[in-house]
C-alpha cells in the first residue's frame, strides 16, 4: 500500500494560518495536484481538517472514499462516501486495502501526520512549499515522532515561486530516538 503526505506549507513551515486560514494557498495553477488525485483510491483525513474542509463549501472529494480519523470524538459524517475510523491506524490501512484501496493520500492534520510516521505509515511525502512566511498557525511536523530518514526522488520549481518536493520514505528510515543521559 502507498501512503503519501500529499500537502502544502509555507516557507516557515505552516500548514495553515491562523484560524485555520488557507487564504495564502496559490490557486492561480494546478501544480500537478489533478493528476496526483485523479492516482489517489482514498483519504485520510484528521477530525480537525474535515471540520475546516466541510466549511468550505462544495465537498471537494466527491467520488473518493474518504475516512476521518479521531480518537477524541466522533464525527458527523455528511457524505456517503466518508466514514468514521476511531482505533488502529495499521488496522485502518489493511481494511483499506481489503477493499481494493492501494493509494491513499494522507490529507492531514498535524497530529494525524504525527501519528502515521510514529507508526511508520507513510510511504511517501510530497510538498508544495508556498513563498509566503505566516509567522504563525498550524506546523507542518508538529513534533514527537522519531527522526525519519527520506529519500530525495525530485524537486519541480515554479515560475510563481512555489517549489514541490517529493521523497520516499524507506521502511529502514525510522531512526529510533535516543534520550542522552
Amino acid at each position: 500500500m502507498n501512503v503519501t503526505l500529499y500537502i502544502a506549507t509555507s516557507l516557515d513551515g505552516y500548514i495553515a494560518g491562523p484560524d485555520d486560514d488557507l487564504s495564502w494557498l496559490f490557486t492561480d495553477a494546478d501544480y500537478g495536484y489533478s493528476e496526483f488525485y485523479r492516482q489517489v483510491d482514498a483519504l485520510i483525513m484528521g477530525r480537525g481538517t474535515y471540520e475546516v474542509v466541510t466549511k468550505m463549501g462544495d465537498w471537494p472529494y466527491a467520488g473518493k472514499h474518504v475516512v476521518v480519523v479521531s480518537r477524541a470524538q466522533e464525527v458527523t459524517i455528511t457524505t456517503s462516501e466518508t466514514e468514521f475510523h476511531s482505533s488502529s491506524l495499521s488496522a485502518l490501512l489493511q481494511q483499506l486495502r481489503e477493499k481494493g484501496y492501494l493509494k491513499v493520500w494522507l490529507v492531514g492534520g498535524g497530529d494525524l501526520v504525527r501519528s502515521f510516521l510514529n507508526e511508520s505509515l507513510v510511504s511517501h511525502i510530497q510538498v508544495s512549499l508556498h513563498p509566503i512566511l505566516l509567522g504563525k498557525g498550524v506546523p507542518l511536523f508538529p513534533g514527537g515522532f522519531p527522526r525519519t530518514l527520506l529519500q530525495f526522488e525530485g524537486a519541480e520549481a515554479y515560475e510563481s515561486g512555489l517549489v514541490q518536493l517529493s521523497y520516499s520514505v524507506p521502511a529502514e528510515a525510522r531512526v529510533p530516538v535516543t534520550t542522552s543521559a
